[in-house]
């Protein structure tokens, strides 16, 4: 399969003639250029991702029986700057029972605030007889705790990663395959969510064989609309459904020889 090809718009790019098609040909345009084009007749599947805030993970850890010479402990397991940090999250009580459950939760958030002021963890720590685990973004999302003994663990929040960041594009190595000429290639922007557009194309490569024919082969074709500009990018989404949904005006499918 070919590599995938990119074109990132921004959002004065996003409008509603962004994507079409005239007579048999798609293009993806970025403002008044068509960048790229192709048949209709090579075109097979078309699907779209929107954007997503995601949703950083939460539980809420309760102390069991309050007993004394007793361990109060869990892990906590995150992925902080890239690694993979486990820390035992701990009290013991003295020979006296602790009074109430605020006393084991109060010292279980100096043990994680003490490993978030070092950057081991990246949570906050709420809640009075009880313990609340809040991820501190949705980049953190990955967040478990884990019981050893006495506390009563409940996930509130599922976590979920967020989808079409441009932080994240970024990361990918997302680049627009057509810079003007002489001009940097558009990247995604930090900060930015984009909807993830893809035409599975099949496109000619190459030449060899009978006659010295070209070969189709597979190819995906991913347009990343900057959603900022809220009005042009619903109707730039509204002619990405038509295509979806086959209900795109049939005059534009028409007239393609290639």
């Amino acid at each position: 399969m070919n590599k995938d090809i990119n074109i990132v718009l921004t959002s004065a790019e996003t409008v509603l003639t962004a994507v079409g098609f005239t007579a048999g040909l798609g293009r993806v345009q970025k403002g008044s250029d068509a960048i790229y084009t192709f048949p209709w007749k090579k075109l097979g599947a078309v699907s779209k991702s929107e954007s997503s805030a995601g949703a950083a993970g939460q539980y809420t850890i309760t102390p069991g029986l309050l007993a004394a010479d007793t361990d109060y402990s869990f892990y906590l397991t995150q992925v902080v700057s890239g690694k993979i940090i486990t820390e035992r999250i701990t009290f013991t009580s003295g020979a006296t029972a602790p009074a109430t459950a605020d006393v084991v939760c109060d010292a279980w958030r100096v043990v994680i605030n003490a490993h978030v002021n070092s950057g081991r963890l990246a949570v906050t720590a709420g809640g009075t007889t009880t313990l609340t685990l809040l991820a501190s973004s949705v980049d953190n999302y990955n967040l478990t705790a884990q019981e050893i003994s006495l506390a009563g663990i409940v996930q509130n929040q599922a976590p979920i990663a967020p989808v079409g960041r441009g932080a994240d594009l970024l990361a990918e190595g997302i680049v627009d395959a057509f810079p003007d000429f002489g001009l940097p290639a558009t990247l995604p922007l930090a900060g930015v969510s984009y909807s993830e557009y893809t035409f599975e194309l099949m496109a000619p490569k190459g030449n060899g064989g009978f006659n010295e024919q070209t070969s189709d082969q597979a190819v995906l074709l991913k347009v990343y609309a900057d959603e900022s500009d809220a009005v042009n990018w619903a109707l730039l989404d509204g002619v990405i459904d038509t295509i979806i949904d086959g209900s795109i005006t049939a005059s534009g499918l028409l007239g393609s020889d290639v």
